[in-house]
């Protein structure tokens, strides 16, 4: 399904973000990395000191989409060689020790940023899979940001990429996908009424009091929101219970196709 991108007045600059990462050990983390930049529109992935440059196995998880990041990308050998160019640094960690001074999630910055990347360039940052970022690390950090988990969560570095990129891209853009449309009236009707046909058949309504009975059954329906190919299988479904009811051994008529 074609997914229609509809972007706010005030956007993200993608252009001016980046991801960099710090001592990565695992090159399918660099190609997963990368598949998540090209995911959200981000070009820029620098590395720092990476311990595996393995090709195939970074190509392996970039997949296609990610390739042309994963050709771009920079390594450089130490970090403020890394972030020299870059105006406003974010480092990103799961321990919330008194020395980290963590204070914002994610979530909480990002309208910030959205601003901050009109004008200047931003760099995400992100530490190895075993210890994440040192404090000499965050030295270098404007701020540092955490993303929320339970206590037994660990994520890992390139799911911690992804929702990252996620956050700054969908606070500038919504994605408007179609909407299925609902059944009329007049099809709700013809819906009902073979509806209310078959609980009659099976003994289902109260003989006492049919139309209260009814009014619950079509008030639970309508919160659902029923579309017209959902009407559809309804009566379909009804009519081949009716006619099981009045032809039980005889051979079963094809049922009705529905629309996909």
């Amino acid at each position: 399904m074609q997914v229609r991108i509809k972007t706010r007045r005030l956007r993200t600059r993608l252009e001016n973000l980046a991801v960099v990462l710090v001592e990565t050990l695992y090159p399918e983390n660099i190609g997963s990395a990368a598949r998540a930049c090209a995911n959200f529109g981000v070009s820029q992935l620098i590395l720092v000191r990476p311990r595996d440059l393995n090709p195939e196995k970074m190509r392996a998880m970039a997949t296609r989409s990610g390739l042309p990041v994963l050709e771009g990308m920079k390594i450089y050998d130490d970090l403020v060689s890394a972030l020299s160019d870059f105006n406003y640094v974010v480092g990103t960690t799961a321990r919330l020790g008194k020395q980290r001074k963590v204070h914002e999630t994610i979530r909480e910055i990002v309208p910030r940023l959205v601003d901050l990347s009109q004008e200047n360039r931003i760099a995400f940052l992100f530490g190895n899979e075993k210890w994440g970022l040192t404090n000499e690390d965050l030295y270098h950090c404007h701020t540092v940001v955490t993303i929320p988990t339970t206590e037994a969560a660990s994520l890992n570095v390139a799911q911690a990429v992804v929702i990252v990129l996620y956050e700054m891209f969908c606070a500038s853009a919504e994605v408007e996908l179609p909407k299925p449309r609902l059944a009329t009236v007049k099809e709700l009707e013809i819906m009902y009424e073979i509806l209310r046909e078959t609980l009659k058949r099976i003994d289902y309504i109260p003989h006492q009091n049919e139309t209260l009975w009814m009014t619950t059954v079509r008030r639970f329906l309508s919160r659902l929101d029923l579309t017209a190919q959902e009407v559809r299988v309804i009566q379909g479904f009804c009519k081949q219970l009716l006619w099981a009811l009045e032809n039980r051994g005889k051979a079963r008529p094809p049922a009705e196709k529905t629309p996909s």
